[in-house]
């Protein structure tokens, strides 16, 4: 018999082999996952008939593969459970439901102006797409809800500490949904929205080490060591947004001077250059480029970047830079201009070229992401789901 804790380890690594490999291969077979996993094929089967049984895997028909047995794929369970990602940015609200295999079960977004005033009206209506949400997906159970924040959380219970692109302090956010009727009985968190959006590229990355920059209102960021997401003390690792690249420079919105987000966040470039808040992201360096001189602008980008990626490279040895946000579009330009900044400040580049490269852009990354998190506790303990459903 198997311990219930090593019983727990083996279903988890089978289920997250499955999910793995529907996003970025064919389907696996028993034998396969036997082969993968380097359990033993007995244990591989009878843990594979517990999850199905549990409405967590699929097998589809089998599939001739030449001499000996069919193979029968096995895949993640299609609409049995719903994952909820929110998202809470300064333009928007979004919802997004998905299940164990990925795929899009019902998605909501509504445009609106996120600010201190309008915090309560903000969080009423995220608990309203939630409903939505959990309508339009037909009933499925509920794993998680998590939201993702422009912010820093607090890890004990949810609260926004500050977010200052929605210009939120003390947000008791996970405590006022939790309150509404929409998410009653549900498991909720909250996360910051960078840290949710890469893990759309840890996927597209398995095991690879890098540095992440995501700009966008603000400007945030991630450190990925072997594949894991680095958390920190309280969960912030990662800030790259407000490492300080001009010792008393620009005020940044949180309240410091010289922080890397003063320079080339969205509102801090939309600012300077005194453009209306009609301007999109995805529109700003044309935009910026209409005032001046294109070159000019990616050189100041591409130089603040720079610097603070040099301190980075320097403090965590990582050779891999990933620009995500309105900065993948334009990576091109700016990958030069960052790579000799990088090239005067980091000890990194004495031992080879940076890499500089452009994520998978991703349409609304950090809510995909929130939804991908919200998927783990099934993937964490399948076992403790699996009792919970029978």
């Amino acid at each position: 018999m198997q311990s219930t804790h090593l019983r727990e380890h083996n279903l988890s690594t089978i289920l997250r082999a499955l999910t793995a490999a529907s996003a970025t291969s064919a389907p696996l077979s028993r034998a396969g996952l036997a082969k993968l996993t380097r359990l033993t094929k007995p244990t591989v089967s009878k843990l594979v008939e517990e999850l199905v049984d549990a409405s967590l895997v699929e097998e589809s028909a089998p599939v001739s593969t030449g001499a000996g047995r069919p193979m029968v794929p096995l895949t993640p369970a299609r609409g049995t459970l719903l994952a909820i990602g929110l998202e809470i940015a300064a333009d928007h609200i979004a919802c997004l439901g998905v299940d164990l295999a990925g795929e899009v079960l019902a998605h909501q977004i509504e445009y609106r102006k996120v600010t201190a005033a309008s915090a309560e009206e903000a969080i009423d209506l995220a608990a309203e797409l939630v409903g939505r949400v959990r309508a339009e997906a037909g009933g499925a159970p509920v794993v998680e809800v998590v939201a993702a924040v422009p912010g820093r959380i607090a890890p004990d219970d949810g609260r926004v500490l500050s977010a200052p692109n929605l210009d939120w302090t003390e947000v008791p956010l996970v405590g006022r949904l939790l309150a509404r009727p929409e998410l009653a009985g549900l498991a909720v968190r909250a996360q910051n929205d960078n840290r949710l959006s890469v893990l759309t590229e840890i996927d597209r990355r398995p095991g690879e080490s890098f540095i992440y920059l995501r700009g966008s209102t603000g400007v945030g960021g991630a450190v990925v060591l072997d594949g894991e997401l680095m958390g920190g003390a309280h969960g912030w690792a990662g800030e790259f947004g407000h490492t300080v690249i001009e010792p008393g420079g620009a005020v940044c919105r949180c309240g410091r001077r010289g922080c890397l987000e003063a320079y080339v966040s969205y509102h801090a470039l939309r600012e300077r250059a005194r453009l209306g808040d009609d301007v999109r992201i995805e529109d700003l360096v044309d935009a910026l480029a209409l005032t001046g001189d294109r070159t000019e602008v990616i050189g100041m980008i591409g130089r603040s970047l720079g610097l603070a990626i040099a301190n980075a490279l320097n403090i965590l040895d990582l050779t891999t830079v990933v620009l995500s946000g309105y900065l993948a579009p334009i990576a091109a330009e700016l990958e030069p201009v960052i790579r000799r900044t990088v090239e005067e400040h980091a000890l990194a580049a004495e031992a080879g070229p940076i890499r500089i490269e452009r994520s998978d852009a991703l349409v609304e990354p950090a809510l995909r992401g929130a939804a991908r998190a919200a998927l783990q506790p099934v993937l964490s303990e399948p076992g403790a789901w699996i009792a919970r459903g029978s």
